[in-house]
């Protein structure tokens, strides 16, 4: 700025230079625009917090509420669901809800839902699926990593729906756990087929149906298997696993102890009481029992 002097001893501006430097004005602008891009990828970044890998957005399951207020139900359908989200590592919500009494439904759920089907699953924008193998297959179609389904459909027989449908029909009887009960013969049958197809597996893919961890067809298999083995004595004692499939004995034990299994494994209190109205009785439970 340049000012001049008059008589009076006053001050006056008569113009202003304004002095621009290039090189420092640019730095500054770039430094500035530099800042607020990181800034923004750290917002979004913690915004979006989840898997690197193309994942379903606003991920909601509902699960049906068991013994314990509050806690899921010990249905190896809730258990099978719980083990896929926890092995493909997708962020969701979880409700726990119970259809009959109305409890924590979400608004969406009548409309979408008339016969109170569960699991139940909402992802994107509009997208609902009905039952944890509708859920898993849509999800492990679309969404591909990490790869669930590998090896293709060569253990599909063995989607663990026989061995749910098997329990409840085999413990209903009245009759033994031998070759008078018709269901009994169907279970062992489904035992061997599976016995028989563990004897490819192993030594060729892994530990498990498909690989070294667990796969689509073991996540179906291992909850309802578990439940039969943990709880058949107490509704009708006399249950063993047959002699003649030792490689799927072999199998459970080693399945039971995964890491993965035993996060979301219901007690055996939760699995009893689960079955309990579906069985029309009432168990008592040792004071020890879980």
């Amino acid at each position: 700025a340049v000012v001049s002097t008059q008589s009076t001893g006053t001050f006056v501006l008569t113009h202003f230079v304004l002095c621009y430097s290039p090189s420092l004005n640019m730095r500054l602008g770039y430094n500035r625009r530099a800042a607020n891009r990181a800034a923004g990828k750290a917002g979004a970044a913690a915004k979006n917090a989840g898997p690197k890998y193309p994942h379903p957005r606003n991920l909601t399951l509902l699960f049906k509420e068991g013994a314990v207020d509050g806690e899921a139900s010990a249905d190896p359908f809730t258990i099978e669901l719980q083990m896929y989200m926890e092995m493909k590592g997708f962020p969701h919500k979880v409700h726990v809800v119970d259809p009959e009494k109305g409890k924590n439904l979400p608004d969406w759920f009548r409309k979408n839902n008339w016969d109170g089907i569960l699991p139940m699953t909402k992802y994107d924008k509009e997208q609902y699926k009905l039952g944890s193998a509708e859920t898993m297959m849509a999800l492990e179609k679309k969404f591909r990593v990490p790869l669930m389904s590998n090896g293709g459909m060569g253990a599909g027989r063995f989607r663990g729906k026989t061995v749910k449908n098997l329990t409840l029909s085999l413990l209903k009887s009245v009759r033994p756990y031998d070759s008078t009960n018709p269901d009994w013969t169907d279970l062992v049958h489904e035992f061997k087929q599976l016995d028989e197809y563990l004897v490819q597996c192993h030594g060729k893919e892994g530990d498990y149906l498909k690989s070294k961890r667990f796969s689509l067809w073991d996540i179906r298999m291992v909850p309802a298997l578990y439940n039969l083995v943990t709880i058949a004595n107490y509704f009708k004692p006399g249950f063993v696993m047959p002699d003649e499939v030792p490689h799927l004995r072999s199998y459970l034990n080693h399945a039971f102890e995964d890491p993965v299994f035993k996060k979301f494994c219901p007690s055996v209190r939760k699995i009893v009481r689960y079955y309990e109205p579906k069985l029309n009785m009432r168990i008592v439970l040792p004071d020890d029992v879980v």
